[in-house]
């Protein structure tokens, strides 16, 4: 079979096993720890199974363990080392035979967990010329038995006998959940990373053994990543699991002062994120504190595009409730608010008082106008516009369906009423505002289709000028971002452009919609 299917055979054995491991463990006495998943289990380590789904295997376990279970005979400590081979043996034809039925699974895993670790041991070997299916089902068993009964002996097993090679997380998480059971192991095993050459380290593929330190002694942790920083290793993404694992305010906040002490902005942002869902009036109230202006300020603008795209109505209240300069906010609200609610946008503009409704939503809907021509063209009759706005409009919907579509836009054409004004302006090659929009859009649609770590950086200057910049298929979303903004500005001082440069896209996300 393909190495794939295995795969998801192994890790779906890997979670019986666990819940079978722990109900075994508490009806035979043996000590089991209620938090310690089993087995190489890829969601186990960063994201808890759910109480539910846990109960819900434990009752399966507890109504089948009875009929499911090995003979009699069987139940009786370890016999001989032959009839152990042929119990097991047998039992693995009958999985590979019905992989599907869990019943000889689950006879399996009780009948491993009554093995002694010096029998475990011996036994992986005799299968050594097994199918690939029934050597890669043992090996995953026989390892959730290792890491619950001697951990200590866990990763060089799994070295040894890896099932999964093709699969490079594997052993990385063999390591996180030994750590589980061992947190000086898992120390251990990040200090000897730090043996390796700076551009060998990849700390992102054990962010699970990390989260699983952080837990155990968070102060620690940071010291020995100070270590990493030091030789230039990359920590970005490092607690992108951790981020989404805590679930208190306290807790990040915790999580996010220790982190502070290393100096790195590109990890700061990740938590920042995840704990702006979380509680996002908190993270400003820690910020606030912050003495440093240019890290408070950069951190505050990560947290206001964060909240903008969770909850963009709760976001826009409370920082225009802040704001000391309502119509700057205004201008940051409209150009962060998501693009797939732009129908929220118009209604929150309309219940704003004291302010000029309308022109906010004549410039929200010009940004639109590449991006959303259909939406725009809806909605042109909830604004008040002049003639030669509404010319203006009219002629940027036609150039937004002609870039996609010569049908779409010819249908356009012969419905609008200012068919020959877009026609005669269609010719004129003006430096305006709606001109370096149409443009910037046009070189962003060539950047959006990279797929890899990459940066759009952009500045808007007077009179219609501009300078961009993006860079793609960078080691690091935080390398693209500062490689994307350093081009930037050598263009925009090039180019006289009075406004620095900002990133304009992360990856596939836009930071802010362009406004005329």
């Amino acid at each position: 079979m393909k190495a794939g299917y295995w795969i998801v055979i192994i890790v779906v054995t890997s979670a019986i096993a666990f819940t079978i491991g722990r109900g075994i463990g508490s009806s035979t006495g043996q000590e089991v720890t209620p938090n310690t998943n089993e087995g190489v289990n890829v969601n186990s380590t960063s994201n808890n199974q759910k109480s539910s789904s846990n109960k819900a295997m434990t009752s399966y376990v507890d109504n089948n363990i009875a009929d499911n279970s090995p003979s009699k005979s069987s139940q009786s400590s370890p016999r001989s080392m032959e009839d152990i081979v042929v119990e097991v043996g047998e039992l693995l034809a009958k999985i590979e035979e019905s992989p599907r039925k869990a019943t000889s699974i689950v006879r399996l895993i009780a009948f491993l967990e009554k093995l002694t670790i010096e029998e475990l041991l011996t036994l992986a070997p005799l299968f050594e010329n097994s199918s690939e299916s029934q050597r890669s089902q043992l090996i995953s068993m026989i390892t959730t038995q290792i890491i619950e009964k001697d951990p200590g002996q866990a990763l060089a097993f799994a070295q040894r006998y890896n099932p999964m090679p093709d699969f490079p997380m594997y052993l990385p998480l063999i390591k996180a959940q030994v750590a589980e059971k061992r947190p000086d192991l898992g120390f251990e095993y990040l200090n000897q990373i730090l043996n390796l050459a700076p551009e060998d380290i990849d700390l992102n593929a054990h962010s699970a053994l990390l989260n699983v330190l952080a837990k155990e002694d968070l102060t620690l942790l940071i010291d020995t990543l100070a270590q990493f920083k030091e030789m230039g290793a990359d920590l970005e993404n490092s607690f992108n699991l951790m981020g989404y694992e805590l679930e208190t305010s306290e807790e990040y906040l915790n999580l996010f002062n220790e982190l502070r002490r290393l100096d790195d902005m590109s990890i700061l942002h990740s938590v920042m994120i995840n704990w702006a869902k979380t509680s996002p009036t908190d993270v400003l109230e820690r910020l606030n504190q912050i003495e440093d202006n240019a890290e408070r300020k950069e951190l505050s603008r990560t947290v206001f595009y964060s909240w903008m795209r969770n909850s963009p109505e709760i976001a826009a209240d409370y920082f225009l409730a802040e704001a000391a300069n309502k119509v700057e906010i205004l201008k940051d609200i409209m150009r962060a608010w998501p693009e797939d609610r732009a129908s929220d946008a118009l209604v929150w503009i309309s219940s704003q008082s004291n302010i000029d409704a309308n022109r906010y939503k004549i410039d929200y809907l010009q940004s639109l106008s590449y991006l959303k021509p259909n939406f725009v063209l809806a909605n042109l009759t909830s604004i008040n516009l002049d003639k030669d706005e509404e010319v203006a409009f009219h002629r940027n919907l036609y150039n937004s369906f002609k870039r996609k579509s010569s049908k779409d836009a010819a249908q356009f054409l012969n419905t609008t009423p200012f068919k020959d004004e877009i026609l005669g302006i269609a010719t004129e090659q003006e430096n305006s505002d709606e001109n370096r929009v149409a443009k910037i859009n046009q070189v962003f649609n060539k950047y959006f289709d990279f797929k890899y770590k990459k940066a759009f950086a952009l500045a808007l200057g007077a009179n219609g000028t501009y300078a961009y910049s993006y860079v793609v298929n960078k080691p690091s979303q935080n390398e693209a971002n500062q490689l994307a903004l350093s081009r930037c500005e050598k263009y925009r001082y090039r180019h006289n452009v009075d406004n620095a440069c900002e990133i304009y896209a992360e990856g596939d996300v836009k930071m802010f919609n362009l406004m005329p």
